[in-house]
């Protein structure tokens, strides 16, 4: 399932949250890391997504 990027950005926003809580284990913290390292990548595939199509727009 594809998120929206506001989804994106909110998912970030509470992994951040837990793993500046200093409740967060070790491995909880490595987990919620790689799940914020593919989300943050996920949110810049769809900026670039973005950007190329108001370039596109722009031309015509």
């Amino acid at each position: 399932m594809t998120q929206k990027f506001e989804e994106i950005l909110k998912e970030i926003k509470e992994i951040l949250q837990k793993m500046e809580d200093n409740q967060t284990g070790l491995d909880e913290a490595i987990a919620l890391y790689e799940r914020g390292a593919a989300l943050i990548r996920q949110a810049e595939e769809i900026l670039a997504n973005a950007e190329m199509k108001i370039t596109m727009l722009g031309r015509d």
